[in-house]
């Protein structure tokens, strides 16, 4: 699917100047047909440009190569008159525009709000299927039934195109540009405009419904964003090479002069000067930042390719999935087992998961040595439930029992014994897999089935933890850390820079969503030749449950 995108503007630039050659078009329907068929697969592209394994983006290429078809009937919508045959085209531009929503949702879902010039680039991909809204509106004829005229509908229509889809995306471009320039994160300033920028759109909307003097108060914040990323923009182009530094210039002073444009038209409605009025906004802010500044910018920020530090959900999931009760028996009924294999424990050899972040060898022996034999041992937990679960744990437990997973008893203490057991990579998909089974001693109640893996991404290695659900199968992806002694952190807590895999996901079919869970091990030296570990789940930042476990060697 390389260079698709280039394909399909070209096609899509073709059919617009023979369709203006042959027919009459306003500048609004123009500019509508110049985002459907060019400016929309040229961003696409670029936002999902190195789109290996992660599931999200393939539906989003998927979905941009079949683009054309659907921007011609966006084109059909606003050429002919307003009605129930243009409102049918625009009913099928909407199909499309939903169909980019759920892979922008997809993304987000599964990657989490940070980091934030990601997230713009999702609220882009979303706010286009209002935009898909609008346009049914407009072209169906809708507008009478609407406290607004039909020049506004349609109005709103090009500002979800443009304000809300083109100018987000562009905005997340620059937020990769940056990360890759500073080698960081993009900073607290972008954050803060970036958030402007995504809330932006919303607002003028209220401002449009509302009228002045709020309109004017909401344009005016608004255009202070617009002109603080145009002045941005100016102010990094010096970095360039020539040919995005002249593209970038040219439509960061585009931006500068229609945002001019939007104050005067703000204020004049509030002070009762109609200069410039809504024929001149459409005439000259409309074609300055549809075919100056929006198509400068796509191709600045395409020539410039501006890199990810990390593609997030393309780390592998295991292919197991079963139904109803799960337990320690699930492994063996559904023929998961290898049972040709015999492990001892979790790892084979700690030493697997050096990175920049995380020396093995300041690791305690003993704490190596659970981890590499971990059915020599066995464990007792104190369980202990916070801040308001309590309360909630007895009705969780009642549920967790009927499930046969992550099935922890109420604030107190329990004795767990379990066994390693080898699982067929080619069933589960993943490398090295290995089932780590615990139950109550003295009940033999079931409490965790979790299979053992490990991958590898950005030269880092990372844990890679199965729990199997009766709807899908949950994912715990950890990163190993030193303490400043010698014991071990586990951690789905991401880096102060947001990149790398960690955290709790959920896969329901093929979709991967990150949870707002987060959970800490913090394995060290106790007592009497023992280790002791503590387990902290949160739920967002709230913990929730605390869990320590005194780990003592067997006697036999």
């Amino acid at each position: 699917m390389k260079k698709s995108g280039v394909l399909l503007s070209s096609a899509g630039s073709v059919i617009l100047i023979l369709w203006l050659i042959l027919f009459d078009m306003s500048i609004i329907d123009t500019a509508l047909s110049f985002c459907f068929l060019i400016l929309v697969p040229l961003l696409l592209e670029e936002v999902v440009r190195c789109n290996k394994n992660n599931r999200a983006e393939r539906w989003i290429s998927n979905v941009m190569v079949t683009s054309l078809p659907f921007a011609g009937a966006g084109l059909l919508s606003v050429a002919l008159p307003p009605g129930r045959e243009a409102g049918g085209w625009a009913l099928v531009w909407l199909f499309f525009t939903v169909l980019l929503a759920v892979g922008g949702i997809m993304r987000l879902a599964g990657r989490g709000w940070l980091p934030v010039q990601e997230t713009v680039i999702d609220i882009g991909l979303i706010y286009i299927a209002v935009g898909g809204v609008w346009l049914v509106l407009s072209s169906g004829g809708m507008g009478r039934f609407l406290p607004y005229s039909d020049t506004i509908v349609q109005l709103t229509a090009i500002h979800f195109h443009y304000a809300a889809f083109v100018l987000p995306i562009l905005t997340g471009l620059f937020g990769r540009w940056l990360v890759s320039y500073k080698n960081g994160a993009a900073g607290t300033p972008y954050t803060v405009l970036a958030g402007a920028i995504s809330l932006g759109p919303v607002f003028i909307a209220i401002g449009l419904d509302q009228g002045p003097p709020l309109e004017a108060i909401l344009v005016a914040a608004y255009v202070g964003f617009l002109l603080w990323l145009a002045l941005w923009w100016l102010w990094c182009s010096a970095e360039f090479p020539i040919g995005a530094k002249i593209a970038v210039r040219l439509s960061s002073f585009l931006l500068l002069i229609t945002m001019g444009l939007s104050v005067l038209y703000s204020f004049g409605l509030m002070g009762g000067n109609y200069w410039p009025g809504i024929g001149d906004m459409v005439r000259w802010h409309g074609i300055l930042n549809a075919f100056g500044f929006s198509l400068f910018s796509v191709l600045a920020w395409r020539s410039l390719q501006p890199g990810r530090t990390h593609i997030y959900t393309s780390f592998p999931v295991s292919n197991l999935r079963t139904r109803g009760y799960i337990g320690n028996e699930v492994i063996f009924k559904k023929g998961w087992a290898a049972g040709h294999l015999y492990e001892t424990g979790l790892l084979n050899d700690l030493y697997a998961y050096r990175s920049n972040d995380f020396a093995p060898e300041q690791v305690s022996s003993r704490i190596q040595n659970f981890y590499e034999n971990t059915n020599r041992y066995s464990l007792t937990a104190e369980v202990e439930w916070r801040n308001g679960f309590r309360r909630l744990s007895k009705w969780i437990r009642k549920w967790t029992r009927k499930m046969g997973q992550i099935n922890l008893p109420p604030s107190g203490s329990i004795v767990m014994e379990g066994e390693i057991v080898s699982i067929q990579d080619e069933e589960d998909g993943r490398e090295g897999v290995r089932a780590w089974l615990r139950r109550d001693a003295e009940t033999e109640e079931p409490i965790f089935t979790a299979l053992y893996s490990s991958h590898i991404q950005s030269e880092a290695r990372y844990m890679n933890i199965a729990l199997p659900l009766p709807f899908g199968i949950m994912t715990g992806v950890l990163r190993l850390t030193n303490d400043c002694e010698e014991g071990l952190i586990i951690t789905s807590e991401r880096k102060s820079n947001n990149t790398g895999d960690e955290g709790i996901y959920l896969t329901l079919g093929k979709w991967t969503m990150r949870l707002p869970l987060r959970e800490c091990f913090y394995v060290r030296e106790g007592a009497d030749e023992k280790l002791e570990a503590t387990h902290v789940i949160k739920w967002f930042t709230i913990p929730f449950i605390h869990i320590h476990y005194k780990i003592s060697m067997r006697e036999h």
